[in-house]
């Protein structure tokens, strides 16, 4: 009975490793198989050809490299934009610069343009004249070469902006408001006005001033007779 029992033991011992073997065995092959198929998986994409791969939408790709190539060259145009406003403003200031130091040069000069010209006025020796004369012209030839002009405005409507008035003068050679006599030259450099001109100014003389008076008077007066006989007439009728 023993023995017999013992046999059973023994049977399901050896049923129950097998058992256990047997399951050991199905789990290695599933193993083995599962990896098999994960390496043939892995072989099989590296041996797809690349358009197959995911890709994003090439058209979405393509537009956004516009838009960037887009805004970098609006960037660049800006940037060369007010590099060059830079540049042109720079070269402004430093001929600004150089035509304010000029002017200040050139203005105290003039003072001594106008001691020649006193001088000329004043000598009375026939050689010593001449002598500052030949100085004089000199000297607007210096000036004529930086640039320097007289203002022209003898005979000329009198104009405040290179014009300094400095009185009035009764004169027939010159119509009124006009510049009849010029007591010191203006200069100007180029556009820049060095110094105004002292002028005197034409006016009318008294006497055509009190016959212009006079024209102006009967000329009203006739004017409101036919105003007169113009309104009589038009009663009468």
């Amino acid at each position: 009975m023993k023995k017999r029992n013992m046999g059973e033991n023994n049977d399901n011992k050896n049923k129950e490793t097998n058992e256990k073997m047997n399951e050991e065995e199905t789990k290695k092959f599933q193993g083995s198989g599962n990896e098999a198929a994960q390496k043939g998986q892995e072989k099989q994409r590296e041996e797809e050809p690349y358009w197959f791969e995911e890709k994003p939408d090439l058209e979405e790709e393509i537009e956004t490299l516009r838009r960037e190539l887009e805004e970098e060259r609006e960037k660049h145009t800006r940037t060369r934009a007010d590099l060059d406003n830079l540049r042109k403003r720079m070269e402004r200031e430093i001929e600004n610069k150089k035509l304010h130091a000029k002017k200040d040069i050139l203005t105290d000069l003039l003072t001594f343009l106008d001691y020649f010209e006193q001088a000329r006025k004043q000598v009375q020796d026939q050689a010593a004249a001449e002598g500052i004369n030949i100085m004089a012209r000199q000297f607007y030839e210096l000036l004529d070469k930086h640039g320097v002009r007289p203002v022209d405005c003898l005979g000329k409507p009198f104009d405040p902006e290179d014009q300094e008035g400095i009185g009035y003068i009764e004169t027939n050679q010159h119509p009124e408001g006009c510049v009849a006599e010029e007591i010191t030259t203006g200069y100007k450099l180029g556009d820049i006005l060095l110094r105004p001109a002292r002028v005197m100014v034409a006016s009318r003389p008294a006497e055509q001033e009190g016959q212009a008076e006079e024209k102006e008077s009967r000329d009203s007066n006739e004017s409101y007779h036919d105003n007169e006989e113009n309104q009589d007439n038009g009663k009468d009728e």
